[in-house]
């Protein structure tokens, strides 16, 4: 069975900044998302979220048409370069020029690839997925409540309510190595993943967003909007931006890919 992927993406500033320092794309070749959410003084958020997101299609293009991916094995280890690749030169571009001193961004990908979904992250920016009705977080925040969460010092309830909810423990750019967690495991038809910024995840709950997602017959493009809609309704505190990536079994009929970037 070959597997495909559609993509309906939306990002927005929200209520309470001056302007948007997230980034997002996809590629329809690749199979691929990448969601970025950028920081730093001097609007220098916006240029690490946006190398990020156009360094890491850079190189996977290169490794995809050198074949590096011919085994599914090797897909991961593709991911993961690539990442590093844009680490590093986000790191430099923060060293050569004062003005993009401090910089950085979270990163998450999804890359649909030989029936593999394969999946990184650095930060707190999320992956979610639905499956026969049930909604999943895939991803695990790089964050200093997460880590909290995890060693047991606070639950999930409490950790939504930290006024530390949102100081992260990684992030592309802040040095010369970075530390990428990376998943593969096989997708099914029908699945769909929701990439978003922690302008989403910090203010529509899992429930809320689970109950927005299982709509029959949804149109992706106004579920994007829903999603953000209501990040707005509640505060609107941060930007929000959000990507639905829709797997489904490709038909003779598809007639091939076409780059789309959000």
């Amino acid at each position: 069975m070959i597997l495909k992927a559609a993509f309906h993406g939306l990002t927005d500033v929200g209520l309470m900044r001056e302007h948007n320092e997230d980034s997002i794309l996809w590629d329809t070749d690749l199979g691929m998302a990448l969601l970025a959410d950028g920081m730093g003084g001097h609007n220098a958020g916006e240029v690490a979220s946006a190398m990020a997101v156009e360094q890491v299609r850079a190189a996977l293009r290169e490794a995809f048409l050198a074949r590096d991916c011919e085994e599914k094995a090797d897909c991961s280890e593709v991911v993961r370069q690539a990442i590093h690749t844009a680490n590093q030169r986000i790191w430099d571009a923060s060293q050569e020029n004062t003005e993009c001193a401090g910089m950085g961004t979270t990163l998450v990908l999804a890359l649909l690839h030989d029936g593999d979904m394969v999946t990184a992250h650095v930060g707190d920016s999320r992956i979610y997925r639905l499956r026969d009705g049930v909604l999943e977080q895939i991803t695990s925040d790089h964050s200093l409540v997460q880590e909290l969460v995890d060693n047991g010092y606070l639950s999930q309830e409490e950790a939504k309510l930290s006024v530390s909810r949102n100081l992260i423990t990684r992030a592309l750019g802040i040095g010369a190595e970075v530390e990428v967690e990376v998943s593969q495991e096989p997708a099914q038809p029908g699945d769909l993943y929701l990439l978003c910024s922690d302008g989403l995840s910090d203010m529509v709950t899992d429930s809320e967003m689970g109950a927005i997602l299982q709509e029959p017959d949804p149109d992706l493009d106004e579920t994007a909007r829903r999603l953000v809609d209501l990040a707005n309704r509640k505060g609107g505190n941060d930007n929000i931006s959000v990507i639905l990536m829709t797997v489904r079994e490709a038909f003779s009929d598809d007639k091939g890919l076409t780059d789309s970037v959000g």
